[in-house]
């Protein structure tokens, strides 16, 4: 009887000792909604068997990556807000979608468990407010407006508020356009009183889901600034291997400019200061940076990258035809198409690079090179666009006819296959534009839709010749 109970202790001592301290049938468990609307509010629940780090991934049907979230989680339930958005706050369009969650013990522990939910839809809300300038003139020679952008059918409230924090303005917009608007102001509170000048701070936001507000400075001045001389500029294109701070400095550079009242006419270059003489090629306007290596009477002479093939000549235009621009302040992109990559600069620091896909030109179609030069951003001009099969979205034009844009994808369904063009990352592939991955990356904050709502009209745009 004494052996019997001996063998039966025994043997559950050895169960006992083969099962470790966290059991390996203990569960995690996430759930949420079955439905979500980003710019929403909802919840995720981790039942966690232990305490640790949970990471979260949110794919999407074909597996792309849109966010990795860390948070720390105590054993048992948990509770995280969401509001059904990507890394940087990007829509998430219709369609399946799954949570990859692991949750990581100090001791070594790990587990893990996935929840499959769809994405239907969005509350209505102002994804972007960005102002053309900090500055606004009172007397109306310089426009200031403000470009808008709304997940749905939206009204825009927009108030300014003095330095004493008291309203001096407000207005109401209803916007209605699904590719973006424009916001335009000219410091008018009525129809015969404008506010004073002085600093101000301007807060926009959608009534359907004021959550989500926009807030920025604005500095009002009586009088715009004498119209800028065209002079000598220097460089206007960096060379590889200087230092932040000198790739600023050039960044920052007034830009001179074709002006053609707004369209995108190309001009000839005059191989000498006459209308007589032969061509050097042509230059496009309104957003090609000149590099201006002399003035000779009524003529300038410049150097640009041309647009039958990009190559960087020298010629002469005549001083009438070209104008002066201002950068945008705090953003400038720098784009290499020897390393195929694009990295941003933010007041004079680089804060990220990312694999891009620049112009791949075949025998006999050099115009489809991504041309080199110095260039400003126009204004946003829809959220994506169709050619070849292909549609992209987010686009930034940047220099009349190329822009800077999502990978493009086709669709299976409600999905969305992005495989054709997002392995090409890295490498040439586009017909001029610039191709920039739309999916989280562990190693850099940017991707293509962080681009589209933080940089302005006129940021300026740098490629580096191959």
């Amino acid at each position: 009887m004494k052996r019997t109970a001996l063998c039966i202790m025994c043997a559950v001592c050895l169960l006992f000792a083969g099962v470790p301290a966290q059991a390996k049938t203990a569960e995690l468990k996430v759930s949420l909604p079955d439905t979500v609307k980003g710019y929403t509010p909802c919840e995720i629940v981790i039942e966690s068997p232990a305490a640790g780090e949970a990471e979260l991934k949110l794919l999407d049907g074909s597996k792309n990556l849109w966010m990795t979230r860390r948070e720390q989680v105590a054993e048992g339930k948990n509770v995280l807000a969401w509001n059904g958005l990507g890394v940087n706050g990007e829509r998430m369009f219709a369609g399946p979608y799954r949570f990859q969650v692991t949750v990581r013990t100090a001791d070594g522990q790990e587990y893990t468990t996935v929840r499959k939910f769809t994405i239907n839809g969005t509350t209505p809300t102002l994804v972007y407010a960005l102002p053309n300038s900090e500055t606004l003139y009172l007397d109306g020679r310089e426009p200031w407006f403000v470009e808008v952008f709304v997940s749905a059918e939206s009204l825009i409230a927009m108030e300014v508020l003095d330095s004493s924090g008291q309203r001096v303005y407000y207005r109401d917009d209803k916007i209605t356009d699904p590719d973006g608007s424009i916001i335009r102001w000219n410091g008018a509170i009525n129809s015969y009183k404008k506010i004073e000048p002085g600093e101000y701070t301007v807060r926009m936001w959608g009534k359907q889901n004021p959550d989500y507000l926009h807030t920025f400075t604005l500095k009002a001045e009586a009088q715009s600034p004498a119209k800028r001389a065209v002079e000598v500029t220097g460089p206007v294109i960096p060379e590889r291997g200087m230092s932040d701070a000198e790739i600023w400095e050039i960044m920052m550079k007034p830009s001179v400019v074709i002006n053609a009242s707004g369209s995108f006419r190309r001009f000839t270059l005059y191989s000498k200061p006459s209308k007589s003489c032969r061509s050097a090629g042509s230059l496009r306007c309104a957003l090609q940076g000149l590099e201006i290596l002399d003035i000779e009477g009524s003529w300038a002479h410049v150097r640009a990258g041309r647009h039958e093939d990009g190559t960087l000549v020298e010629g002469y235009l005549q001083l009438y035809d070209l104008t002066v621009y201002t950068p945008a302040a705090h953003y400038g992109v720098l784009i290499d198409k020897r390393d195929q990559t694009l990295t941003v600069y933010h007041d004079g620091k680089a804060i990220g690079s990312i694999p891009v896909s620049t112009g791949l030109a075949p025998k006999g179609k050099l115009t489809r090179e991504t041309p080199p030069g110095a260039f400003l951003t126009d204004v946003h001009t829809g959220a994506s666009f169709a050619q070849d099969g292909f549609r992209y979205e987010y686009p930034l034009r940047y220099d009349g006819v190329n822009y800077i844009h999502g990978v493009g994808f086709t669709r299976k369904g409600r999905a969305r296959d992005y495989s054709k063009n997002l392995p090409l990352l890295g490498q040439k592939a586009s017909h001029g534009c610039v191709r920039v991955g739309l999916f989280a990356q562990e190693d850099s904050p940017l991707n293509m839709y962080w681009l589209w709502i933080h940089l302005p009209y006129h940021t300026r745009i740098i490629v580096l010749d191959d």
